[in-house]
């Protein structure tokens, strides 16, 4: 867990730019990560590291796919349009966590008020994680091994229907949605018992009549709900589920490093190998990674330093456009359908959505690799002995990604594709920073201590991408372009970069270690802007140690409350990461190939030229109070911040006569608040040989739109919709970006019953009329059918929805809110309890207050693709032997039929988190279980006689379980389609086993 200021008085934290500061003296709110989390835990990306483990940072498993990063959001984001990340920085470079190996890490910091990352400026409204690389220390050269192994566990999600259910439930709904026509249901995929006769490849379901002799191998038989015939059928049940998982798959870890030095120099270097399958086959993550960091002192007052870090690695993605087609579409897929043919080879069925994964990974490929390297050098100039002091850095991030598809010879049900298709895709970027700071630190009077540092620095990013594509190879076993036909051959290349300088300063003071105070300043320029390039981004804090006041020390106040810290602190951030790199400059489109005008081939305008565009400012104000009790003992640590982010940039829309869709500018503001706390406590320390420790941290954020731009609607209201407001009485707009309104809402049909029989839908909804689904009730005349476009009947089982207005018409205002995409509270807690030799550690990360509609229970119980299997929550729907219930009856194809789930009334985006039924909107309230690990560390006595100084053994767990009411695979709050369980590679579950030596 984190350690805020005062928890540890004496640790040296980093601050930004090498600069280094007790905890006692600060006045920012900086957290440090606890690195015991880094210990044992097996992670593909050190980021996952983070969840529950600072206050304020919401670390999200957006995916479980090895290799895959997380979505880190700091304090709810500084943007409309998307919540932009923190800024990571790895030893003075701007990169990514990726491919970072989280055993070479020494710390994890992170800077969250704007007085402590205000000395990066431009990039850093979003915060600051600071990740500091081990280095070589002082002492006798050390050898260490580390190795983690184990297995991950498959989280396969929600439980199917048999298929005599399949059938069961599959041909009643066909007839429910036909008006009880049951011509075309024989020709009906997969339930229909005819269409599997003639497709005997395909599906296993047959009338008895003239199959008798199956009964003998293995099929079953049932009564056909709709006709009363007899049918037979084969139950594959989940026979390509069981076979597409890898379950369990296996993890494992080498990590060896060697450290030593002197008074003259240190230096530390590693090596290790990470290796994870997934738990889904074709899915895998290698890792091979090498570190080297050394310093020297040429003279006593002169120490150079350099490092290098070197990573590859390869993360084969899935052949799907869209992931979720795996975890919804074919773990749907039809239980009488047989994924293999009677040689054993895999069934190709209807396409690569709805046939075999097995199949279509062979025939699909997909490689690729990611390079990275970080090189750096710098000095360290001793001008004034322990005063005065110039440091210079320079950096070089190299950053290269390939990859690779080729589609060989395939077939699918209609025809055998030849096309072989093939890509390759290449992305370089190069960055280089250079920056040169002086420092100065001094006392006076032995009470007034003051520090100044002031720099400059340099950066610049340039990134090239290609990309070649081809077809009509004449066979599978090339796969690179050279064997595609040259006619079908096309190439692309695109260069950018920009640049940015930079001057920072720094001023510390304090008087007898009471009266604290901070000032730091960054003037940033880039080249992406014109007209307003240079921003100026200035943060000052202080604070007051209380306790160190001779009247407190004399209390007996002292006795309990041994530490009391206010501290407040006030910064301005910038960003662009909104503005293209040429965004100011015009940007153009190419016409050649088969798009010119006339003939000829030339560039087209596509955007206007705004040169006024400036920094979006993120102005942050803080107070904070730290306590320490019964001498430090126990540890709290309260904030409390304000940020509003003004000039936002955003795109304004234009009318078509203009040429242009939109005009971006700096018009908006927005404002997130909220509330932090975090706790270290030592509960029992050495006695009898146990100890006890436990941390927490817990945060809250609210946001809310200050400003818009102007464009003649209501609170400068931009998208949305209006539902009927029964407390106003009054139609009021709802959802989009509104000033003075919360982001995320989300809106839907509320259910208040299923409706039991024919008496109830006369008695209660006799007179509705369901513009949504074009419904009409028993009483409703035949000119309001013709008016209103009502073509089917209101039924029995079908959803009875609340009219909120009382006009008997349903429609989009009979619309009620349902929840929010985003938590409310989350945070975590861990704790560590040892005796002797021997430990258990704990870690748990919470959210409380999100929404999540699960689309995945959607399309099932809808129907939405027909012929796919039903989840089981479909035997508790509506049916005649089955009134009393809250799931409505299933019809084939619910969204053109009743729309008992799917409301939308113009079809609209699948990934919406609004106009759905309230059944499918579920809270997303989790508590996880992120790592639980028992080590033994083994007595001296017996490691010294093979001459180790250390080792130890454990086992570890990690993402053993979810506490939560979600029945999707994950509860953590979806962001690929904000709000929207669409199906996602869900998180294994992992048990381990590792061993630590050092000689």
């Amino acid at each position: 867990m984190t350690k805020e200021d005062t928890q540890t008085l004496d640790e040296v934290v980093v601050v930004g730019y090498g600069v280094k500061q007790k905890r006692s003296t600060m006045t920012t709110s900086i957290s440090k990560m606890d690195n015991k989390v880094l210990e044992n835990a097996a992670m593909s990306n050190a980021a996952q590291a983070l969840q529950g483990s600072v206050s304020g940072l919401r670390v999200i498993n957006t995916s479980g796919s090895p290799g895959s990063a997380p979505s880190i959001i700091l304090r709810g984001g500084a943007g409309i349009d998307s919540a932009s990340q923190p800024l990571v920085v790895v030893d003075g470079v701007i990169r990514s966590m990726s491919d970072i190996n989280p055993s070479d890490i020494e710390s994890i910091q992170v800077l969250k008020d704007a007085a402590s990352t205000a000395i990066y400026g431009a990039r850093a409204n979003s915060g600051v994680i600071l990740v500091q690389t081990k280095k070589g220390k002082e002492g006798s050269a050390q050898v260490s091994y580390k190795f983690k192994g184990g297995m991950n566990f498959a989280r396969k999600g929600y439980d199917y229907m048999s298929a005599a259910d399949y059938i069961k439930y599959g041909r009643m709904g066909y007839t429910y949605s036909k008006g009880n026509d049951i011509s075309g249901l024989d020709n009906m995929r997969g339930y229909g018992a005819v269409y599997g006769q003639n497709n005997p490849d395909q599906f296993s379901i047959r009338y008895l009549d003239g199959n008798e002799d199956l009964l003998g191998k293995g099929w079953q038989t049932m009564v056909d709900p709709v006709t009363g015939k007899d049918i037979i059928f084969k139950d594959y049940g989940t026979t390509l589920r069981d076979e597409v998982y890898k379950d369990p798959a296996f993890t494992q870890d080498h990590f060896l490093s060697f450290t030593g030095g002197n008074e003259k120099g240190t230096f530390s270097s590693s090596l290790g190998y990470y290796s994870e399958d997934g738990t889904v086959k074709g899915t895998q993550y290698r890792r091979f990674s090498g570190t080297l960091n050394g310093n020297y002192k040429i003279f006593p007052f002169l120490n150079v330093k350099g490092g290098l870090n070197f990573s590859t690695s390869e993360a084969p993605e899935l052949y799907y456009d869209d992931p979720a087609d795996l975890f919804e579409r074919m773990q749907s897929i039809e239980p009488t359908w047989n994924p293999f043919f009677e040689d054993g080879s895999p069934n190709y069925g209807y396409g690569k959505r709805d046939g075999n994964p097995l199949y279509w990974l062979d025939k699909l490929t997909n490689k690729n690799n990611t390079r990275r390297t970080t090189m750096n050098i710098g000095f360290d100039l001793e001008i004034l002995k322990d005063k005065l002091f110039l440091r210079e850095n320079s950096s070089l991030y190299y950053s290269d990604y390939t990859k690779e598809t080729f589609n060989k010879e395939y077939r699918d049900y209609w025809n055998v594709n030849t096309v072989r298709s093939a890509t390759f895709y290449y992305d370089r970027t190069i960055q280089h920073q250079h920056s040169l700071q002086l420092e100065y630190t001094d006392t006076f009077a032995d009470k007034h201590n003051f520090s100044a540092m002031a720099g400059g620095e340099f950066f610049e990013n340039q990134t090239m991408q290609y990309k070649g594509s081809g077809d009509g190879a004449a066979f599978d076993d090339i796969p690179t372009l050279n064997a595609s036909s040259t006619a079908n051959m096309t190439a692309y290349s695109y260069r950018e970069g920009y640049r940015i300088a930079s001057g920072f300063a720094r001023v510390t003071y304090d008087y007898n270690r009471k009266y604290l105070f901070t000032a730091v300043a960054r003037y940033d320029g880039i080249s992406k802007l014109s007209d307003n390039r240079w921003g100026f981004f200035p943060g000052v804090s202080a604070g007051w140690n209380l306790h160190e006041e001779e009247f407190y020390k004399n209390s007996k106040l002292v006795d309990i409350v041994s530490t009391v810290k206010p501290r407040i602190s006030y910064g301005i951030n910038g960003n662009v990461n909104g503005i293209g790199t040429y965004d100011v400059y015009g940007t153009y489109d190419q016409w050649s190939g088969t798009n010119k005008y006339n003939g000829y081939s030339g560039i087209l305008n596509t955007s206007i030229i705004n040169s006024s565009l400036r920094w979006e400012k993120s102005k942050s104000f803080e107070v904070g109070l730290d306590l320490g009790f019964l001498n430090n003992r126990f540890n709290l640590i309260l904030d409390y911040y304000n940020r509003t982010t003004s000039d936002l940039l955003t795109n304004v829309n234009l009318p078509s006569y203009t040429g242009f869709d939109s005009f971006k500018t700096n018009l908006g503001t927005l404002r997130n608040s909220g509330f932090e706390v975090e706790g270290n406590l030592n509960l029992i320390t050495n006695r009898k040989g146990f100890n006890w420790d436990f941390s927490f941290n817990a945060s809250y954020v609210r946001n809310k739109i200050i400003k818009l731009p102007y464009n003649g609607n209501e609170n400068n209201r931009q998208g949305g919709s209006q539902v009927w407001d029964p407390e106003q009485g009054k139609v009021v707009w709802v959802g989009g970006y509104q000033e003075g309104q919360t982001m995320g809402d989300m809106y839907a049909y509320q259910q208040i019953k299923v409706l039991r029989d024919q008496n109830e839908v006369q008695q209660l909804a006799g007179d509705y009329k369901d513009l949504v689904a074009g419904l009409y009730g028993p009483n409703v005349s035949e000119a309001d059918k013709k008016k209103y476009g009502l073509t089917k009947p209101i039924e029995e089982g079908d959803v009875l929805w609340a009219d909120l207005n009382g006009d008997n018409i349903i429609d989009e205002l009979d619309r009620v809110k349902v929840g929010n995409i985003y938590p409310k509270w989350t945070g975590g807690f861990s704790t560590t309890l040892s005796y002797k030799n021997v430990s258990l550690y704990g870690r748990f990360d919470f959210a409380v207050g999100h929404t999540i509609l699960n689309m995945v229970s959607m399309r099932s119980l809808g129907q939405s693709v027909g012929f796919k299997n039903i989840i089981s929550d479909g035997l508790a729907s509506w049916t005649e032997e089955n009134r009393d219930t809250n799931i409505p009856k299933l019809y084939y194809d619910d969204s053109s039929n009743k729309k008992n789930f799917y409301r939308s009334t113009t079809g609209g985006d699948i990934t919406s988190s609004n106009n759905r039924s309230s059944l499918l909107y579920e809270k997303g309230d989790y508590l996880a279980l992120r790592e639980l690990t028992l080590s033994w560390k083994l007595p001296s006595k017996w490691i010294s006689k093979v001459h180790m100084t250390n080792a130890s053994i454990y086992i570890t767990g990690q993402n053993l379980f979810y506490i939560t009411g979600y029945s999707g695979t994950s509860p953590e709050a979806p962001l690929v389609y904000p709000g929207v369980d669409t199906g996602r590679y869900p998180t294994p579950r992992t048990v381990l086993m590792g061993i630590n030596v050092s000689f």
